[in-house]
């Protein structure tokens, strides 16, 4: 192809395509019109450029929002909370009395009240732990045929001793209809309205399992006589000596139904007061555009989209909480007693406490400095919190209605309610800041505007290049035609 054809059909382009700014290279040939144009075209292509590129990083940085969608939505048949109550009481006398006349093998001469203060260590971080006694405590429970799992679950208050009595939406129900006990990183608790509870297995060991068929709580009226009133009593005086955890504090914790009973976010309250626990929830769901979005864009997980070892669906806290089992596991070659579905053969035993103790610390300094253990949160989920209210029980007593009649109050009882004082939530939601087609339409509309092109332009251009190649090619092999003939 001639240098001439090039340039006709170049000259043909500028005058004739879509982009301005081009024709005037040709309308005005003279060279100060030709370098002003230049100059002007390429600052406007490096300005298009350079917006093009920050929405582009925009749309890529921060591709999603959460906003309120409505602040008042309709409380009615909302899920409560799984509310897990924790006494600190984790070794009583007579349980542990109990436990001693059970023991018939091994030697059973051995001070068991000097060793089993060690198991408090499944509880909370001790200061010091002996291996040497911890492997005693361990060959005495193994020759009596017992596992870790039944000495935790055996020697701690029971949920019917803590719970003295459970007030349910104004009727009085037995505690252990609406409260069912559980093992956690706490150890021995009690838990209302979870899917999780602690069952005997078939081969006589206790362990946490998920409860099949279950029938969750959902608030029907708001207000404080229609929530949920526990009175409870962790018995210091059944207490073995140096064995209450907490200073004699109720551990409280607030979930999710699905989700397994967690510490990040738990409350403490001092006994020999009446807690008001103000419960609020904030519901947050995904539109349909950001269920179409990739993981990296929306950053969060729906429930089936991943499944977790030993608690099957997906949950923020449940992910974070496999993370430190996971760790356990690698260092200790064992897996935690709390642990769903735990395998007898595979659970840890006493002479792990040391080693678990130590991932604990560790994984409290990682979550501190690092986050939260790289797991994203619910792509929907239910958010709960409560505001905490303290008073006495000096008043109780001199109530005009006193439904507390027959029970002992003193320095270790304490009331608790649950309760949502309005009948509404909050409901968010996580939708697209820049959608995929409002990103093509607001680079369309930069190119337009520094331009003067669109969609039909790059056509153009394609159109162009597809010109200059075919009569390239035909010229070509004309070429070698006449030097043939």
């Amino acid at each position: 192809m001639k240098g001439n054809n090039f340039r006709t059909l170049l000259r043909e382009y500028c005058l004739e395509g879509s982009i301005l700014g081009l024709k005037y290279f040709y309308l005005y040939p003279d060279r100060v019109s030709r370098c002003f144009w230049a100059v002007t075209m390429f600052l406007n292509v490096g300005v298009a450029c350079m917006l093009g590129l920050l929405l582009y990083l925009r749309f890529y940085e921060m591709p999603t929002r959460i906003t309120i969608e409505n602040q008042f939505e309709p409380i009615q048949n909302l899920p409560y909370p799984a509310i897990t109550i924790c006494s600190p009481n984790h070794i009583t006398n007579s349980a542990l009395d109990r436990f001693k006349k059970s023991l018939v093998s091994g030697n059973v001469t051995t001070d068991i009240k000097r060793l089993v203060p060690h198991i408090l260590g499944s509880v909370t971080i001790l200061n010091k732990l002996k291996l040497s006694e911890l492997k005693q405590l361990q060959n005495i429970i193994e020759s009596n045929r017992y596992k870790a799992l039944d000495v935790l679950s055996l020697l701690p208050q029971r949920c019917d001793q803590f719970l003295k009595r459970c007030f349910f939406e104004q009727k009085v129900y037995p505690c252990k209809e609406l409260f069912y006990p559980i093992i956690t990183k706490s150890g021995m608790c009690c838990v209302f309205n979870s899917i999780y509870k602690l069952k005997k297995g078939n081969n006589g060991v206790y362990r946490n399992e998920r409860q099949t068929n279950f029938s969750k709580h959902k608030v029907t009226k708001v207000g404080l006589s229609h929530g949920l009133n526990v009175v409870m009593d962790y018995d210091p005086c059944n207490a073995m000596d140096s064995s209450i955890v907490y200073a004699g504090a109720t551990k409280v914790m607030l979930t999710d139904w699905r989700e397994f009973p967690a510490n990040e976010e738990a409350s403490f309250i001092k006994s020999g007061t009446e807690a008001f626990h103000v419960l609020s929830n904030t519901f947050t769901y995904c539109s349909d555009e950001v269920q179409q979005l990739p993981l990296s864009s929306r950053k969060c997980y729906f429930k089936d989209e991943l499944t977790l070892p030993y608690f099957k669906d997906y949950h923020n806290s449940d992910c974070e909480l496999s993370c430190l089992i996971k760790e356990v596991e690698n260092q200790c070659q064992c897996t935690p007693l709390y642990v769903p579905y735990v395998s007898t053969h595979a659970a840890c035993n006493f002479t792990s406490l040391d080693c678990i103790m130590a991932v604990q610390l560790a994984n409290m300094n990682r979550l501190n400095e690092n986050g939260r253990c790289n797991c994203l949160r619910d792509c929907i989920s239910h958010s709960y919190t409560s505001k905490v209210i303290i008073g006495n029980l000096k008043s109780v007593e001199h109530l005009m209605d006193n439904r507390y009649s027959g029970i002992v109050f003193n320095g270790s009882t304490t009331i608790m309610h649950f309760y949502f004082p309005a009948p509404f939530y909050v409901k968010q939601k996580q939708e697209t800041v820049i959608s995929l087609i409002s990103l093509m339409s607001n680079l369309g509309g930069v190119f337009g505007l520094c331009l003067g092109c669109s969609f039909i332009s790059l056509i153009e251009i394609w159109f162009y290049i597809y010109v200059a190649l075919k009569k390239y090619v035909k010229g070509h092999l004309k070429k070698r035609r006449h030097q043939r003939e």
